[in-house]
């Protein structure tokens, strides 16, 4: 399968992109998506094969955390969203050719353009295409309305009508251009390039909705998709972009912007039959020309689209339900009597500790199983202090193993829950240790550790509240406590160290 990674893959094009992949090619698509948002507020979720919260494109952390993913991820082609994502991950960037990566950006020598929109106006002026009358600062009337819009700016973010007067007064006056204002309607000519051969299709904007087209007329229009055709000849452009063009106020057309990416409005197009992404894919599968080009025909015949947006449902929260650890899911029962006979030893007293385990079930620990075995009072309270400091030692530690039963019963209840683990544990390092030990970290959402003490009980209660538990499963006295703090449901674990019999006093 070839592998694909989406940078922003929350956009409308991305959406789109993913959708069209998984609808049309299953077999050929393994989809890596990486956003700044949480998988579950990602509406490209549903049709991704993985997925990798990153930081702000601006952050020092995300060109490394996006080469990392596309090492770990093995991939072959990586498509950015955002002109800022294209100047990172051009098709000439050596970690991408290392790692043998194919981009869908622009080249590096296109990117010395349209670097920002200032940059791309002055070679669209001096190659012959017309754009909307610009000004400078000192050129402006204060009673008159100007369009501004960001230098380096993404789609409509930011573009407004402001009188000059407010123009002047703007903190960020420096990094806007300051042009004439355009009359509609705007048009997108939507283009698609392979080998030099360019196919377009222009769109119609009718109504939008926060700077994307919502309701369209798609059709051709000779006249601009000639000017799209031209400056393809002079710009070393990507496969998918698209000219957005209005009249000046000489009613001439002039080019109002450049995007050298995918189109937000893009599955307007493809529903009037004009399907980029199929295009995009069969040169990623490496069919021939005419194969590419079929699905972007030339001719389109004229129809209006709404674009009628949908409800999507991206994650279903499970119920949580919380384990406790030892004497739950793990078996320490070695480790206890181990432990105490290590103790014993070094006292030189012997003694038969086969029913230590069974007695402390009945809620009773070592001080009173010392002393009913004749032991003097002191002398099993300094034992059990000494048993204490050692219990978590990485030694004793290592004589732990699951129960027959764990895996089979976390297989089960994962299948319809959220797990969380909450265990009292002093040596946190070596609870880690043990979780890793036994390939448990897959099975539980989160892990919580709170210290073994006189407010252990509490502690675990206050987990349990914030987490919403519905069901907390442990094989103590505490652990029942705890839930009847949390007012939720208590399953015992018969097995572990307290009884049914102690429960139910």
């Amino acid at each position: 399968m070839i592998k694909l990674l989406l940078l922003s893959c929350g956009t409308n094009a991305c959406y789109h992109c993913a959708k069209t992949l998984k609808e049309k090619f299953q077999k050929d698509f393994y989809i890596v998506g990486a956003d700044i948002n949480e998988q579950y507020l990602t509406p490209t979720c549903n049709y991704l094969d993985a997925f990798y919260k990153v930081p702000y494109s601006t952050s020092p952390d995300y060109y490394e955390t996006i080469i990392k993913i596309l090492n770990a991820e093995k991939v072959d082609y990586i498509l950015p969203s955002f002109d800022s994502d294209q100047k990172l991950f051009y098709p000439e960037n050596e970690d991408l050719i290392k790692l043998n990566v194919k981009s869908f950006a622009v080249s590096l020598e296109t990117l010395k353009i349209y670097d920002n929109k200032e940059k791309m106006n002055s070679f669209l002026n001096s190659n012959g295409f017309l754009t909307p009358k610009f000004f400078n600062q000192d050129e402006i009337e204060n009673n008159k309305d100007y369009f501004v819009k960001p230098k380096n700016g993404v789609g409509s973010i930011g573009a407004k009508i402001e009188t000059g007067f407010n123009i002047k007064n703007l903190d960020y006056a420096n990094n806007i251009l300051i042009q004439e204002i355009c009359s509609e309607p705007e048009y997108t000519v939507e283009c698609f390039n392979f080998n030099g051969v360019v196919h377009t299709i222009t769109r119609e904007r009718i109504a939008s909705k926060a700077g994307v087209c919502t309701k369209t007329k798609i059709f051709n229009y000779p006249e601009l998709e000639k000017i799209t055709k031209d400056f393809a000849k002079k710009v070393k452009c990507p496969h998918c972009f698209n000219l957005q063009f209005m009249k000046n106020q000489n009613d001439e057309f002039v080019i109002t912007d450049v995007n050298l990416r995918l189109a937000g409005g893009m599955s307007l197009s493809a529903i009037a039959g004009w399907d980029e992404i199929s295009a995009l894919a069969k040169i990623m599968l490496d069919k021939k020309e005419e194969e590419i080009f079929e699905t972007l025909p030339e001719k389109i015949q004229p129809q209006y689209i709404v674009r009628a947006y949908t409800d999507i449902v991206t994650k279903i929260e499970k119920q949580i339900v919380a384990f406790d650890f030892d004497g739950t899911l793990l078996d320490s029962r070695k480790r206890h009597s181990v432990l105490l006979n290590d103790i014993l030893n070094e006292y030189n007293i012997k003694l038969d500790t086969s029913d230590l385990i069974e007695f402390k079930r009945n809620n009773k620990n070592n001080v009173d199983y010392l002393i009913s075995k004749g032991i003097n009072e002191n002398l099993a309270k300094e034992i059990q202090t000494k048993w204490i400091d050692n219990i978590e030692k990485e030694e004793y530690l290592a004589l732990d193993v699951l129960y027959p039963e764990t895996i089979e019963l976390l297989e089960k209840y994962s299948n319809e829950y959220d797990l969380i683990l909450i265990t009292a544990r002093n040596n946190k390092v070596g609870l880690q240790k043990q979780i890793d030990k036994f390939d448990l970290r897959k099975y539980f959402k989160e892990i919580y550790v709170v210290n073994s003490g006189k407010n252990t009980i509490e502690d675990k209660a206050e987990v349990l509240n914030k987490k919403n538990v519905v069901e907390f499963i442990g094989d103590t006295l505490s652990d029942k406590k705890a839930a009847e703090i949390a007012k939720i449901e208590f399953k015992h674990f018969n097995d572990g160290f307290h009884s049914k019999t102690i429960l139910e006093d």
